[in-house]
């Protein structure tokens, strides 16, 4: 008798993430049965599915992985359609991207494009305001499948600095750091320094503290934010900066940070603690 597996043990056999074993499942792609309200895969159903994929599949899932996922979602994003977008979504997961990947390989690029065709004059501020709306909503189906079992690693505080108007880079991150194993706590974007110290003093003590900034005229204040979460974390505990207007290590020591980091190396940044003493000349 062939022995049953939960989704996550689906998911470790086939080193891929729950929610992509999830989809496979829903769309009838493995063979699957509820018990009790849980999905059951038999041993042998994962076997099969695995030989097919090894075998004169495995071409055809590298191609899937390899289509362009971030042009079809631009598209729905500038079409307005919430429905198409999250289709995208679901079949770049199904063709076994990770929900880490989404973000960086799949909404990154197709925001930035869309970012740059509005900076352009080719689409109007609606259109933009569209595609961010949609993408939000996005975010929130995607970020349970953030959520690691287990104990978390402690609490990581997530901000961006007065002036800084976008959010979604900040949420993502967030999600990247909960995949990391940590808790997190979200301040958004637009946060004055004063009341930026009065909630990270009164959630002590923490882990680390991310800034991410995207827009240059917004750099002097993540200055400020960056030295009043140093003034308030003490010596030990990393600072972290990110986002487009912050592109390197350097970038980021020179406005007082630690260390850089992008969504796929966030938590590593958290877990490697702050840099030697480090002095770089202005």
């Amino acid at each position: 008798m062939s022995k049953f597996l939960t989704l996550h043990e689906a998911a470790e056999r086939l080193g891929v993430h729950y929610m992509t074993v999830y989809r496979y499942v829903r769309l009838g792609q493995l063979a699957a049965r509820k018990e009790r309200g849980t999905w059951r895969v038999a041993e042998s159903d994962l076997e099969l599915f695995q030989r097919r994929d090894n075998g004169s599949g495995a071409a055809d899932a590298v191609s899937r992985r390899s289509a362009p996922w971030s042009a079809r979602l631009g598209n729905r994003l500038l079409e307005g359609d919430a429905t198409g977008a999250w289709k995208v979504v679901e079949g770049a997961l199904t063709a076994g991207l990770e929900p880490l990947d989404i973000y960086c390989d799949v909404i990154v690029p197709a925001l930035e494009h869309i970012g740059s065709a509005w900076a352009k004059g080719e689409i109007g501020i609606a259109e933009e305001h569209l595609a961010t709306m949609i993408v939000a909503r996005l975010l929130g189906r995607l970020g349970p499948s953030f959520n690691r079992r287990g104990r978390r690693k402690g609490v990581v505080v997530v901000a961006g600095p007065q002036g800084e108007r976008h959010t979604l880079s900040l949420a993502m991150a967030a999600d990247a750091l909960r995949a990391g194993g940590y808790s997190v706590l979200e301040f958004g974007s637009d946060m004055p320094v004063a009341e930026f110290e009065r909630q990270l003093e009164a959630w002590l003590p923490v882990k680390g503290v991310c800034v991410g900034v995207l827009n240059d005229e917004a750099l002097d204040a993540a200055r400020q934010m960056v030295a009043a979460a140093r003034r308030i974390v003490g010596p030990t505990v990393p600072v972290v900066m990110g986002g487009g207007a912050v592109p390197d290590e350097d970038h980021a020591i020179r406005l007082g940070a630690d260390r850089w980091a992008d969504l796929r190396s966030v938590a590593d940044a958290i877990e490697a603690g702050r840099h030697p003493a480090v002095t770089v000349s202005v």
